[in-house]
């Protein structure tokens, strides 16, 4: 067992495809489920292989309730891990909390749900948690009792799988997955058996499943709750309660200690005033309490909070190379252990880490995936697979806003008298160009790179510079001269992307709509990474700016050119159709777009993509985004610019706008393959393009992707009224009737699942 208290989440998962039957000696799986800091993503690739295995071999239904059994636990778990510290707690002790409250609960949940795929006579739930014999043999005698064929079936049976079923019920074994999968070919006839045989592997499987969890170290009292559950009993305790409990004998073991530990965390906060000589009187402070720290009790579990302390104390006083290597101790006794302090401890460490002369990044590395990990944060990159690459994680961007942050983290005016101020440049705040006039040309090197910006340099091919200040002459003859059009600044920007932003309708200030430069550009090859790529911090790419052209000409062109039309862009990644129907909604009412962006609810998402257009003025943290949104929309100034800017644009967009033009680029896109049933996070999670056209009441949109693969069952989550909402509950609640009509046509199709709300 680990010496941190909690288990990582790939731990769990391991365990968790344990007891299914379906690990086979995966080391790979093995070596990172202790890995505190292995990266966010491998949850869902172990998930998934785990998950594609029972569903090949049960059934998508029985796969897909496991696997959403499985994660509704951890998001749940991960919470608490994120949150509840388990300072004085072993793993035993959190094991113990685990099985009394959220382990009991989705267990006897998810076993419920599988067995609602059972759609005869079955067994009750409570019969899976047996204390007298295996769940394997209660189910076998149930299935002797109520299966008709069953007996039958096992008294002809060969003598080989005569005796495997009996050992099965004996206890002495437990079906593993390919002998389920092969029970029904073991019969001798005659045939058909009369038997389930959906029933019987579904009922067996879960069988198998408690049978191997009971021998998992501390199962009974597991056991012994789900018992309960079944039952009926209300869940008897809160998990935090439960650590609250477990942790009171710790406190007071170690009271003696708090009065130092009280002084020294008042004196080391950021923003105190500090006084001459108090450096070296925390220093003294801390020594003592280290050794005032009983080895086999506290110092596992104080160890994070001496080196945070320690940390902070020399950050304080400008030593950032001490502090950066002492965070790094801090942050790996911290892990699955500090609950909140986590978040405190990882955002101190990461500006430190960023503001080394050379920036840290394997450090930087780990401390963002314990963002990610923990949800205190999203993403950055749009890679879904892991990768020990540093730009598959992080983005060059944050680095700065991270440095940029610093003396925000650690004010001038809590460091130490005697501290010496470390100077930390950072690229951050709009990128001033006074010069433009004076920046020329250089022909003879058509491909050279120019440095722009006077409070701090970006990076430019000098095609894609003149290309966004509309150069034509320039641009043309840079190319005749030779000039790379799949050159990038050091922010991802193409000369063919600045050239479809100079045509976007929807680009604040407003653009010139010229397209000379686009069919100039257009008529040079270029790469397929450069027609999908994305830009750093805003995400334009160039499908979605040629949506946003509003011309179906443009789109046609991009689409030519090798863009992907499933490829994803702008902060809240979505797809070059979904872009296109929102288009669509501001087309057919300006007013009630606008209305619903001031009234957006402040998601995760929003905050990000406030974060990555402010270029670093507004702090690193969502928080930081909250707090800066706040303080503006309490500005009656702010307020009224905000209202006058919303009306001009409502104005401007309802003059440039062509629905028409719209409506035939959203065909473009479906017929080249977009995915109509896409999952966005915007304007809500699990939103799909066909959805929008349902809430628009774009019926002849809604029917083409009806043919190109259109779900109308698929559902999102509607947390305002807690249900499953689908394309019916969708047009009835914004009263779409031509939807809703192309609907009462085809709902035979479409049978109507139970689990599907009746109201939005």
């Amino acid at each position: 067992m680990s010496d941190f208290p909690y288990p990582t989440h790939i731990e769990t998962l391991r365990t968790f495809a344990k007891v299914l039957g379906v690990k086979a000696g995966n080391k790979y799986l093995d070596d990172k489920a202790k890995d505190k800091t292995a990266d966010y993503r491998l949850i869902n690739e172990f998930s998934k292989e785990v998950f594609d295995y029972l569903s090949k071999t049960f059934g998508n239904d029985i796969g897909a309730i496991l696997k959403q059994g499985f994660h509704a636990y951890l998001t749940e778990y991960m919470t608490h891990v994120s949150n509840i510290y388990a300072d004085g707690l072993s793993r035993t002790e959190i094991g113990i909390a685990l099985c009394k409250t959220l382990l009991s609960k989705h267990v006897v949940n998810t076993i419920d749900s599988a067995l609602g795929l059972v759609s005869s006579k079955k067994p009750l739930s409570v019969a899976f948690f047996s204390f007298q014999e295996t769940c394997t043999s209660q189910i076998l005698a149930w299935l002797e009792e109520n299966e008709g064929g069953w007996k039958h079936y096992y008294n002809s049976l060969e003598k080989e799988n005569k005796a495997k079923v009996k050992a099965w019920k004996d206890g002495e074994h437990k079906p593993d997955i390919q002998s389920l999968v092969f029970l029904q070919s073991w019969s001798q006839g005659p045939w058909p058996e009369h038997i389930d045989w959906q029933k019987v592997r579904v009922l067996l499987f879960i069988a198998s499943i408690i049978d191997r969890t009971v021998k998992e170290e501390g199962s009974s009292l597991l056991i012994d709750e789900c018992r309960l559950l079944s039952w009926g009993a209300k869940p008897t305790y809160e998990f935090s309660q439960l650590i609250q409990s477990h942790q009171q004998a710790y406190k007071d073991r170690i009271s003696y200690l708090l009065p130092l530990v009280g002084e020294i965390q008042q004196g080391l906060k950021r923003t105190i005033v500090k006084n001459e000589g108090q450096f070296e009187y925390f220093k003294a402070a801390i020594d003592k309490l280290e050794q005032q720290l009983s080895p086999k009790e506290h110092k596992s579990h104080f160890a994070y909070w001496v080196q945070w302390h320690k940390a902070r104390m020399y950050s304080l006083n400008g030593q950032l190379e001490e502090a950066n290597a002492l965070y790094k101790f801090g942050f790996d006794e911290c892990l699955y252990r500090a609950g909140i302090n986590q978040k405190y401890i990882i955002e101190e460490a990461i500006v430190v880490a960023a503001s080394q002369e050379k920036p840290d990044k394997v450090f930087l590395k780990h401390l963002k995936n314990a963002l990610l990990m923990f949800n205190y944060d999203i993403p950055s990159v749009q890679s879904c697979e892991s990768s020990n690459k540093f730009s598959d994680i992080i983005e060059d961007w944050e680095v700065q806003i991270w440095r940029s942050s610093f003396y925000k983290v650690f004010p001038k005016a809590g460091m130490f008298p005697e501290a010496n101020t470390p100077e930390i440049a950072a690229k951050i705040g709009i990128n001033v160009v006074t010069d433009i006039d004076e920046i020329k040309p250089d022909y003879r090197h058509p491909n050279r790179k120019l440095k722009i910006g006077e409070i701090w340099k970006k990076i430019y091919p000098q095609l894609v510079w003149f290309t966004e200040l509309e150069k034509t002459e320039v641009v043309e003859k840079l190319l005749k001269q030779g000039a790379d059009v799949n050159l990038t600044s050091s922010s991802g920007d193409t000369a063919i992307l600045m050239a479809l932003e100079t045509l976007n309708l929807r680009e604040v200030p407003l653009r010139s709509l010229d397209d000379t430069l686009f069919y100039l550009l257009s008529e040079y090859p270029h790469s397929k990474e450069t027609m999908n790529r994305c830009t750093d911090k805003k995400r334009l790419q160039p499908l979605i700016s040629a949506v946003q052209s509003g011309r179906p000409d443009i789109v046609d062109k991009v689409l030519a050119m090798g863009a992907n039309v499933n490829n994803r862009g702008l902060t809240d990644n979505q797809t070059a159709l979904n872009a296109c129907i929102k288009m669509i909604g501001i087309a057919k009412d300006p007013k009630r777009y606008w209305d619903s962006v001031l009234q957006m609810q402040l998601t995760p998402e929003v905050l990000d993509s406030i974060r990555r257009a402010n270029s670093g003025m507004t702090g690193f943290t969502l928080e930081d985004q909250l707090q800066f949104l706040l303080a503006q929309n309490s500005d009656p100034r702010f307020r009224q610019i905000s209202r006058s800017l919303t009306n001009l644009m409502s104005e401007k967009l309802d003059e440039r706008i062509d629905i028409v033009n719209m409506r035939l680029i959203a065909s473009q896109l479906i017929e080249a393959g977009a995915n109509v049933n896409a999952e966005h996070i915007a304007p809500v999670t699990g939103y799909t393009p066909l959805m929008l056209a349902a809430e628009l009441d774009e019926v002849g949109l809604f029917n083409k992707m009806l043919s190109n693969g259109g779900d109308p069952r698929k559902t999102y989550f509607c947390k305002n009224t807690k249900q499953s909402v689908d394309c019916w509950r969708i047009a009835e609640y914004f009263g779409s009737t031509n939807v809703l009509a192309a609907l009462k046509e085809i709902e035979h199709f479409f049978p109507e699942n139970s689990g599907v709300s009746n109201s939005h």
